[in-house]
């Protein structure tokens, strides 16, 4: 694990810089939504209603899709960048270097998920460790709704 990590901070530090922009929720067009766990469909039906984008990325089958230190191969690397998003919402509850490298990898102007990874996002939310994606969506929401008041 710890030579896995080691190769993840190699190509997270050679990641191109990039400007971070936190739109308004109301703002939000385009979001993209990494999770290790396949029941989101209320979170993506919530944000779908109001007329913005949402693609979902969920964890790969790794033998086929990953390399032996966990980061995706280029067809899911190219998955990842083809697009830019307003908002990149990481729903991971539990630690995966596949994970961290999907969501550095992904384009948006912010970034935010659960503190479970260091450097990767924008904004993270600490939550409890039993907690659902559901409550996870709820204070990512909350919180940028209180940090872009007019």
């Amino acid at each position: 694990m710890k030579f896995q990590q080691t190769i993840f901070d190699f190509f997270h530090k050679r990641q191109p810089k990039r400007e971070v922009i936190m739109h308004r929720w109301e703002d939000v067009r385009s979001v993209a939504i990494i999770s290790d766990n396949s029941t989101i469909d209320h979170i993506v039906h919530t944000i779908t209603k109001d007329a913005r984008s949402v693609d979902v990325f969920l964890l790969p089958n790794k033998k086929d899709v990953c390399t032996l230190t966990g980061r995706p191969k280029s067809a899911i690397r190219e998955a990842l960048t083809a697009r830019q998003y307003d908002l990149l919402i990481d729903l991971t509850q539990q630690p995966s270097i596949t994970l961290q490298y999907m969501a550095m990898y992904v384009r948006a102007d912010f970034k935010t998920g659960r503190h479970i990874c260091d450097g990767i996002h924008d904004m993270t939310i600490d939550t409890p460790a039993q907690s659902t994606p559901d409550y996870l969506f709820e204070q990512i929401v909350r919180y940028i709704n209180m940090f872009t008041q007019k």
